[in-house]
């Protein structure tokens, strides 16, 4: 169910002001308010791992509760928690390796 106003994301755009303000110095991400669930903060990075790493650790993110997929040609950790009063989900792309023969 979509959210009925900008009203009912504000605890999230909050959450996301935050994060640009505490910790400015991580790499760029791709952040979204969810309209599917308006207290939720969608936070995704593509193409390094070590970006990931670095947001997971500075949202203090556990390592233990990320979950690592693999899918065509690309490899997706996922990990939620909560930061500033909402849920933050935070999902990292990267390109699998190619073997070298």
């Amino acid at each position: 169910m979509a959210a009925g106003t900008l009203a009912e994301q504000r605890k999230a755009i909050e959450a996301a002001a935050t994060i640009s303000r505490v910790f400015g110095h991580l790499p760029p991400a791709t952040i979204q308010v969810s309209t599917i669930t308006p207290g939720q903060l969608d936070i995704s990075l593509h193409d390094s791992l070590a970006d990931f790493e670095a947001w997971r650790v500075a949202l203090g993110m556990f390592s233990e509760w990320v979950d690592q997929r693999s899918q065509p040609g690309a490899m997706r950790l996922t990990v939620a928690g909560r930061f500033a009063g909402v849920e933050v989900k935070l999902v990292g792309y990267a390109p699998l390796l190619k073997a070298v023969a």
